[in-house]
């Protein structure tokens, strides 16, 4: 009976394991996503609105979900006091404190830094040219993303659950 519940554990946890490996895939497809979004409102907030910084990142936090919402609220507060420190040194930071736990790989947060170090020292139609540039490196991060999601989700589901039984056949 104890050899049995061994097994059903063993086999349990190493499934979960494949099914949360393939849920970081779909997290970070669709945090690519939000990102896209919410760069494309940036984009007009600077363009059509004429909005500073700050006030665009405000006008952002309310509608964005968290943790972006919380980032672009902090950095929006933090540019508004600025304490002598730069608009991409805020950026940065809020980034290693908000963004922290996001599911993008390191090429995609590098990108997302240096977006950080355009926006604040440009004039409008730089701004918005650097958006469009980056909207585009985040419609091919996420075509990759997808594409990646799609070819590893059942393998990484699979693995789990036979790499679980080979466990048990080996243990038991």
């Amino acid at each position: 009976m104890l050899k049995l519940l061994g097994m059903l554990c063993i086999l349990a946890g190493s499934t979960g394991l494949g099914i949360s490996f393939a849920k970081e895939l779909d997290m970070r497809v669709q945090e690519l996503s939000e990102l896209q979004k919410l760069m494309l409102l940036l984009k007009g907030e600077i363009r059509y609105m004429h909005q500073p910084l700050p006030e665009a990142f405000f006008h952002l936090s309310v509608s964005a979900p968290s943790p972006f919402g919380d980032f672009f609220c902090h950095t929006a507060e933090s540019l508004q006091k600025r304490c002598g420190r730069t608009a991409e040194e805020i950026w940065k930071k809020n980034m290693g404190h908000d963004l922290k736990k996001l599911h993008i790989s390191m090429q995609e947060r590098t990108e997302l830094e240096k977006l950080g170090s355009m926006l604040g020292c440009l004039d409008v139609e730089m701004q918005v040219n650097t958006l469009d540039y980056y909207l585009e490196q985040l419609r091919l991060s996420s075509a990759r993303a997808t594409e990646t999601a799609k070819g590893c989700r059942r393998l990484y589901q699979y693995l789990g659950a036979l790499g679980g039984a080979a466990l048990v056949i080996l243990i038991f």
